[in-house]
């Protein structure tokens, strides 16, 4: 199986004043392809550590991409570490790249300087790539059987440089096919999660690998892998093992690969012809952006009101006084009467409700920091729930929003399309 290498450059990453979003996108079209990454590194603005840090990439990899360094400043200095490294001493200017950097200088209105033809000049024995979007080309190299390439780092530049880098491998390697799919479950934390299907991981056929990709908003999605060529027809060997999981893991089993809570519930009432809409008050109107994230909302979201304070509960949702007085803002019975009171004011088929308490502040003995009561009202029902999350702020607002659209998932009661 060919494997490969992703290293970024620059002293702007490793201070952290960027964040390297390059890597995870070359990742995902190498994987798309059957080359399997095994390593990932951020290298200082410096030529030995650039020079050492490539080396040993090739040494573990078959393939290698650099981002990054490839600017026409002094302290961009990639191509000059490569250089030396690939034992090249001579510069040729590529006349497509030349053709290119005098294009973007006219529609500027800024004069072709020294710095930007210098951009053009390429290692001689390197293959280009030319770059439509930018004035640095890609640049490859064959380095001992294996294959370098150098991409520069502003991520637009090298999102478009990639489909030359793949067409590259494709022609020059022969990878194998790679296969994932992915399960998304909601509600069982990592670690109940991995003792409930401990004995189904223990007997996974030879080849596939199991991994747990857990996050706040999407809860613990299950990805088999399978790299092995001797592993035939992939695809219904990991619809069957995921199949022997439903019994296992019951509801908390939502969607497949990308899907999202807000996705697979949105897909569901809109095949319905259902509408929805939200009341947040610890929420903070996150609910709303989630749902309104996924094209196709208008045919489904109706609209919210983020009540954070009680007088717009009562005056905007008629949550009655009785019920603050009695169980105060944070209770069932409060997020009830506010599900109640958007579906009546909008006119939906569903409503969702939430209060709470995000923290660090603001709790009780009672209730403490961490607490949210959700509500979900439909035709001739409401249903409630309490729960008690533990998180920052942030967090807490985070999970709190994905707790209330998986329980009106679970309230919805439809089995997804795996």
């Amino acid at each position: 199986m060919l494997t490969a290498s992703v290293c970024t450059i620059g002293d702007e990453i490793l201070i952290g004043q960027i964040v390297d979003t390059n890597s995870s996108y070359i990742a995902g079209k190498l994987n798309a392809i059957g080359v399997k990454v095994n390593h990932m590194q951020s290298i200082a603005d410096d030529e030995d550590e650039i020079i050492s840090s490539l080396k040993l990439a090739l040494s573990k990899t078959d393939i290698v991409i650099v981002t990054g360094g490839l600017g026409p400043t002094k302290d961009d200095i990639t191509k000059k570490a490569i250089m030396k490294m690939a034992g090249t001493k001579s510069l040729v200017c590529n006349s497509k790249q030349l053709e290119v950097i005098e294009g973007i200088c006219r529609k500027r209105g800024i004069e072709l300087s020294d710095l930007n033809k210098e951009q053009a000049f390429v290692p001689e024995n390197s293959t280009i790539i030319v770059n439509k979007s930018g004035t640095a080309p890609g640049m490859m190299f064959e380095i001992e059987g294996r294959l370098l390439f150098s991409l520069p780092g502003v991520p637009y530049e090298m999102q478009f440089l990639m489909d030359g880098v793949i067409g590259n491998i494709l022609e020059i390697r022969k990878p194998e096919t790679i296969y994932h799919k992915t399960i998304a479950t909601f509600g069982i934390p990592e670690s109940t999660l991995a003792k409930q299907i401990e004995n189904w991981e223990d007997n996974l056929p030879a080849g596939v690998k199991l991994a747990y990709l857990p996050n706040p908003l999407t809860g613990v999605k299950l990805r088999l892998s399978m790299y092995d060529s001797s592993v035939t027809d992939k695809e219904n060997v990991a619809n069957e093992l995921f199949n022997e999981l439903k019994p296992v893991l019951g509801n908390a089993i939502y969607g497949k690969d990308s899907d999202t809570l807000e996705k697979v519930i949105s897909e569901y009432l809109i095949s319905r012809g259902e509408t929805l809409s939200v009341a947040e008050s610890c929420t903070g109107g996150k609910i709303s952006s989630m749902l309104t994230f996924n094209e196709g909302a208008s045919r489904l979201f109706k609209g919210g009101i983020v009540a954070y304070d009680n007088n717009v509960k009562q005056e905007i949702l008629d949550v009655p006084d009785e019920i603050i007085i009695r169980y105060g803002a944070v209770s069932e019975e409060c997020a009830a009467a506010m599900a109640e009171g958007i579906r009546k004011k909008l006119g939906t088929t569903y409503a969702i409700a939430t209060s709470g308490i995000a923290g660090p502040g603001g709790g009780s003995q009672e209730k403490p920091a961490g607490t949210i009561c959700i509500a979900v009202a439909g035709p001739g029902f409401v249903k409630t729930k309490r729960a008690r999350l533990s998180g920052d702020r942030a967090r807490n607002i985070d999970r709190f929003s994905s707790e209330a659209l998986n329980f009106l998932r679970i309230c919805l009661n439809f089995e997804p399309s795996l």
